[in-house]
């Protein structure tokens, strides 16, 4: 199935029939691409509330984001400047899976809380984060500005995965509110605990790290 970016690409070339094989293919995908990169709602109402909502081709990837101010001239801008860089936004991950058939429009965007705990249902393939994006409110609109990340990184997924753990990405940013560098930071035990105690003990609860591109060629 191609995911598409329904935010950017709300006209269809689709044909009825490739329509409804798409449909039959992952109509839960395509819900989820949809919801989760255009929804309004906090990030919570987009996810899955219990593991049988999860599917045989699917796993539940846990993570979470937050960035902090690179120590070049910060304390500067604290000085000079009265806005708050982030405030009251949100940031999409944009996922592509790895498998050599991908199409270049096939990707999956994932809209999350900053400094929050996140879980979604997605396909149970290994994938690579290649963009992200921040999400704001301007005149009543959703708005997206790129926010550049150093480098694509991955996480990888086994066959019998049921949830995958993809760490903490913490961005570091500098005066401009460019990101300079990532960490990738396993918050694994709590994580987990957060994952328990919505879906319950028992859950074959895997780490796959968010790994910079280069390091798995």
């Amino acid at each position: 199935m191609r995911l598409q970016n329904f935010c950017q690409n709300r006209h269809s070339d689709f044909s009825p029939g490739r329509v409804l094989r798409a449909l039959r293919g992952g109509v839960l995908l395509l819900c989820l691409t949809i919801v989760v990169g255009c929804s309004r709602s906090g990030s919570g109402s987009d996810t899955p509330s219990d593991m049988s909502e999860i599917n045989a081709d699917q796993v539940l990837l846990v993570g979470s984001i937050s960035r902090l101010k690179a120590v070049t001239a910060s304390a500067l801008k604290e000085e000079t400047d009265n806005f708050i860089p982030f405030d009251r936004e949100r940031v999409l991950l944009w996922l592509k899976p790895l498998k050599q058939q991908a199409k270049d429009g096939e990707r999956l965007g994932l809209l999350v809380d900053w400094g929050r705990a996140y879980y979604f249902a997605v396909p149970k393939t290994s994938m690579r984060l290649t963009e992200l994006e921040r999400a704001f409110y301007e005149d009543e609109t959703l708005q997206y500005r790129p926010l550049g990340l150093p480098e694509p990184m991955r996480y990888l997924v086994r066959v019998d995965d049921r949830v995958v753990y993809i760490g903490h990405l913490r961005l570091y940013v500098n005066e401009f509110d460019d990101v300079v560098a990532v960490e990738v930071v396993d918050d694994a035990k709590s994580a987990k605990q957060t994952i328990e105690t919505q879906f319950g003990e028992g859950l074959r609860f895997r780490v796959s790290l968010l790994t910079p591109e280069e390091y798995l060629r």
